[in-house]
């Protein structure tokens, strides 16, 4: 990515200043998270590899301390028809209601131009409009069009630059016209200010930025300067109805059901000048890629390792589907791996483990046997970081860094925290080590509490500063192929769209998974003596239904056999976390690395999507047949490739992921006066005290030590 400079660095330390008048309590969280690769480099972040301990809170208990996070409990968005009672906005323009232009106060409004309204302050507070329709109504001209608001309106999830605007676009799920058709908003000519310079570009900041050049002052050239669009959000909602009660706030959890924060790429951009190619921006970030997947048996000798550098940087106009070569795959890393429960859904789903990094004892001595393939990194992550010696690419990367402190069940504070804290946001370092062409990252759902709205929008900040597209949404994972609930999860970028009408495929129950274990384990298998365990008197339930409570590091509050006489046995734990029946759990602490496992089906069933999505974007075709899982034979899952759409396109240019980072070659040559210009430094208004948890702020932050236990 290179060195930035001295000017990004002193507009940094002004945008501190101006944040600490304007919201002490987000500066001082926000600060203290952009130094944390730099403190962990001086030593200055420990970490006790203690269990938290914190586990112990019933979930019907959890769960209502999440209500104004969103609605777990109503009906799949996929199934609902629109309502009769929600009108379709935005409907088609009569030929005799639409004009080619409009002249206001001497201002030339048409589509295609940009228009500075009255500010939209449920919009994020969009002050511009991209003019797509001029409609002359009874009550007078009406605009039409696409909401645009600067960056530091969007609260710290893209980097505050100087006249940079991103679309704002509110979406309904059952509402299948395009984003932009839908989310258009319509203004009388009355709410018109003034006309700017807007364009839209894929190019990576700071390609095309504005320039002091004519501007006598830096407010002069944010009042008149050329602005440039290089972001979409969209928020997703249930239906209408709660898309209305959420922007009105008239209801406490009304609320999106999935969030995108979309780079625009070539596709979206039509002036030729603006447009870059793709191929170039991702020579920059990660020297290329190759189609189909780096792992290639046949150049395992070569001199040559890593992605393929096109020295041009051209697009081809138009690939030709090419064949992979026998046993060509993608290859994938794994960060906080545990005892591997990630990377075994992705061996299920056809990729190459490359790579991968956990400091804990048992998990890393489970690891190891289960994938001798894998370069396997037993460290503390900051020391796999800062590690000099390990120069690898891969195409796919995998995140878990620790819940606990994000988690609803953790109450009372614990000995882990600031390690936690510091942990999640190392994932922006392992991306710019890996440099992935995408990732995935799991986290428990109670990261979206308002509470922590500075530490998740500091999260995804870390993502988009380097260009990736981010789409982040709760899941419940029963609907993916798991019997248990574990730990539903946003997941920055790569939770898929809404599901199509087509209907589920059966959950996978209790009973269908504990009939795996075979009959006469207990002969031979020490996590599966059921007879030797301590006798309860529980009430029995039926098993032919999914695990009603989540499976956690101390097997999970309220878990206990169906025949109510024990508790599950470790291999019935791991089982019901979908490993397989002989998955070699290694001591110390098997009931923790079962826990703390992300379920392999769900992620086959989500990286088997992937891979054919990158073979789709590649041009691919594979020689040889699927894989087949032979410990899942009989499970019926849903296949995420046929259920779920790219936003509802085929072309295959909608990126479910932007997979690339888009450093521009005109980094090295930053204007002198770039702090100046670039990072905006106006009054952003937060109402930090939604936000930010009181406790917090008045919290004393202590060094923590990163040595191994």
């Amino acid at each position: 990515m290179g060195d930035h400079g001295n000017p990004r660095r002193d507009a940094k330390e002004d945008w501190e200043a101006e944040e600490a008048s304007t919201d002490p309590g987000a500066a001082a969280i926000e600060n203290r998270l952009r130094t944390l690769p730099e403190r962990s480099k001086r030593g200055l972040i420990r970490s006790v590899l203690a269990d938290n301990g914190g586990e112990v809170q019933d979930e019907d208990e959890i769960l209502p301390a999440l209500i104004d996070v969103i609605d777990l409990t109503g009906d799949d968005p996929g199934t609902q028809q629109r309502s009769r009672a929600q009108p379709l906005r935005n409907r088609s323009i009569p030929s005799e209601m639409s004009i080619d232009r409009y002249y206001f106060n001497g201002l030339k409004l048409e589509p295609g131009s940009t228009a500075e309204i009255r500010e939209h302050r449920q919009l994020f507070k969009a002050s511009f409009l991209y003019i797509t329709h001029v409609i002359k109504t009874p009550d007078g001209i009406r605009l039409r069009g696409i909401p645009l608001t600067r960056l530091r309106n969007l609260r710290g999830r893209l980097p505050r630059l100087r006249n940079e605007v991103a679309m704002v676009l509110h979406v309904d799920i059952n509402d299948h016209r395009p984003d932009e058709t839908q989310a258009a908003i319509e203004v009388p000519i009355t709410d018109v200010i003034g006309t700017r310079h807007c364009h839209f570009t894929n190019a990576d900041f700071p390609q095309y930025r504005t320039v002091i050049g004519i501007f006598k002052s830096i407010a002069e050239l944010e009042e008149q300067g050329v602005l440039m669009c290089r972001w979409r959000c969209v928020f997703k909602y249930r239906d209408a109805t709660t898309r209305i009660a959420h922007i009105n706030q008239a209801q406490k959890n009304a609320a999106p059901l999935e969030y995108v924060i979309e780079h625009l790429n070539a596709k979206d951009v039509s002036k030729k000048r603006f447009k870059v190619s793709e191929t170039r921006r991702l020579n920059v970030w990660r020297g290329g890629k190759t189609r189909g997947g780096e792992h290639n048996p046949e150049n395992g000798n070569s001199f040559v390792q890593g992605p393929v550098v096109q020295i041009d940087g051209e697009e081809d106009p138009e690939l030709v589907m090419v064949q992979k070569k026998p046993g060509q795959r993608y290859t994938f890393g794994d960060m906080f791996c545990g005892a591997g429960g990630a990377s075994c859904g992705v061996r299920k789903a056809g990729f190459q483990i490359k790579v991968a990094c956990d400091h804990h004892a048992g998990a890393c001595k489970t690891y190891a046997k289960v994938f001798p393939e894998a370069r396997l990194h037993r460290v503390d992550i900051f020391d796999f970081i800062i590690s000099n010696n390990l120069k690898v690419r891969v195409d796919v990367l995998h995140l878990s860094p620790p819940c606990q402190y994000w988690s609803p069940a953790h109450t009372v504070a614990g000995v882990n925290d600031d390690a936690n804290i510091a942990v999640l946001f190392s994932c922006h370092e392992l991306i710019r080590k890996l440099r992935p062409r995408l990732f995935t990252l799991e986290q428990t759902f109670g990261i979206l509490h308002p509470k922590f709205e500075w530490y998740f929008n500091c999260l995804v900040a870390g993502f988009t500063e380097n260009n990736y597209s981010v789409r982040w949404k709760i899941v419940n994972l029963v609907d993916w192929g798991s019997p248990a609930t574990s730990r539903p999860s946003p997941k920055p970028p790569t939770s898929p769209p809404g599901i199509k009408k087509r209907g589920k495929k059966p959950h996978v129950t209790v009973e269908k998974m504990l009939a795996r274990i075979p009959r006469d384990a207990p002969r031979y298998d020490d996590m599966h003596q059921p007879h030797e365990m301590a006798r309860k008197r529980f009430e029995r339930w039926d098993p032919d239904v999914t695990l009603k409570r989540c499976i956690t590091t101390n097997g999970g509050c309220g878990n206990y056999h169906p025949n109510g006489r024990r508790d599950f046995t470790l291999r019935e734990y791991a089982t019901l976390q979908t490993f397989p029946v002989d998955y070699p759990f290694q001591n110390p602490e098997r009931k923790k690395q079962i826990g703390n496992a992300f379920p392999p089906m769900v992620v086959k069933v989500l990286y088997t999507h992937l891979r054919k999505w990158l073979e789709k974007q590649d041009r691919v075709y594979a020689v040889e047949n699927e894989p087949i899982d032979l410990d899942d034979p009989d499970v019926e899952l849903l296949d995420l490739a046929d259920e779920l759409t790219m936003d509802g396109s085929d072309d295959g240019d909608v990126e479910f992921i932007d997979s690339r980072h888009l450093s521009s070659p005109s980094d090295s040559g930053a204007s002198t006066h770039q702090d100046e210009m670039d990072l905006d430094l106006s009054d952003g208004e937060y109402r930090h005290a939604l936000c930010i948890d009181p406790d917090q702020r008045r919290r004393v932050w202590a060094p923590i030590d990163l040595t191994e236990d």
